[in-house]
């Protein structure tokens, strides 16, 4: 498969060709969305929206209960619609606590502590309806729950993974990524209820980020690769073959996807500039990431191997440069572009 073929199909299932038509209907259509930069995660979900909604806008999604951010998958945080929250939690709660189960256990953090502090927590968002990090913790310590070294994140984000919270409403006084906790069965009224959620997964995953491989899959959802080819095989002729990557690993795409009419279209499609925050899905949606980058430019968006993944500029389909926040682009789509990620990243 010609790569320049690849990537066009792989832009346009990200939305990076045509945008949805709201920046909900883009997250719908990404399943989860990386968001543990909640400044960037809103960004990159709303540059895949033809309504160019400003900040304070996808901020009312938030507020308003239609999106919710939550540690749905690989132990961090992602952005998805509420109705999605439940039942992508539950399928990565068991591995995600299992990895993480040496570092509880190092914070004396057992079923009793969970269960009171959940308790206490649950008092206190049924009488306040939502609260910040720093409310919660303070509450837990009044009530002999000690928080510091960590160990208050850890705890929050097991009741998030039991079901119990989620991160929702943005504050009237919030300048740039605080967010509110809420409890999840008060938030939101209606859940999806997938018959097999790897299946799913799976689907969506490739609907909105394909072609991509399993591999490439079995990482985003932070499952087994052989969990996810079972997922492959539930999926049967959905699944549509699009050439093989540098392993001999088949490229998928779903049948009438985005990405698979990009690929049938006999006309190939320039593909236009675009500006990527950090973590954007389609650099860190996938174990394999050499598509999109050259090694040397990976280790410039990935600098120190330090978990920090800077934004860059698209050309061509593959991070052309990093993003600098002096010097603005003198033709007119990449000034706009610039400016519309300042907007994202400045504070109020």
């Amino acid at each position: 498969m010609d790569r320049t073929r690849v990537l066009a199909a792989r832009m346009a299932s990200q939305l990076l060709l045509e945008p949805a038509e709201s920046t909900l209907q883009a997250s719908e259509h990404l399943l989860a969305f990386q968001s543990q930069d909640f400044a960037a995660g809103r960004y990159g979900l709303a540059q895949r929206s033809t309504a160019q909604e400003s900040r304070q806008r996808v901020d009312e999604l938030f507020t308003g209960g239609q999106l919710v951010r939550s540690w749905t998958m690989r132990g961090t945080l992602h952005i998805c619609v509420a109705e999605d929250l439940r039942w992508l939690v539950r399928s990565s709660r068991e591995r995600t606590l299992r990895s993480a189960a040496a570092r509880l256990r190092g914070l004396q953090i057992d079923a009793q502590v969970i269960d009171l502090t959940a308790g206490v927590i649950s008092s206190l968002l049924q009488e306040s309806r939502q609260a910040s990090r720093t409310e919660l913790f303070n509450v837990l310590n009044r009530h002999g729950i000690e928080t510091d070294k960590q160990r208050g994140l850890h705890l929050l984000q097991v009741l998030a993974l039991d079901g119990l919270i989620c991160l929702g409403p943005i504050p009237d006084d919030a300048k740039l990524t605080a967010q509110d906790f809420v409890l999840v069965d008060e938030r939101i009224a209606q859940h999806r209820e997938p018959a097999d959620p790897l299946a799913e997964i799976l689907r969506r995953y490739l609907s909105s980020h394909g072609p991509a491989t399993i591999r490439d899959a079995a990482w985003y959802a932070g499952q087994t690769l052989t969990a996810m080819r079972t997922a492959a095989q539930a999926l049967g002729d959905v699944l549509v073959s699009a050439g093989n990557d540098e392993r001999g690993e088949d490229y998928w795409v779903i049948a009438g996807s985005l990405a698979h009419r990009e690929l049938e279209s006999p006309q190939l499609t320039r593909l236009p500039l675009r500006l990527l925050g950090p973590f954007d899905e389609y650099y860190l949606g996938y174990a394999d990431r050499t598509l999109a980058a050259e090694a040397q430019m990976s280790q410039q968006i990935l600098p120190g191997k330090n978990g920090m993944f800077l934004p860059f500029w698209l050309e061509q389909g593959r991070a052309a440069r990093l993003w600098n926040a002096e010097a603005a682009p003198t033709d007119q789509l990449g000034a706009a572009l610039h400016q519309r990620y300042l907007d994202f990243k400045t504070a109020r």
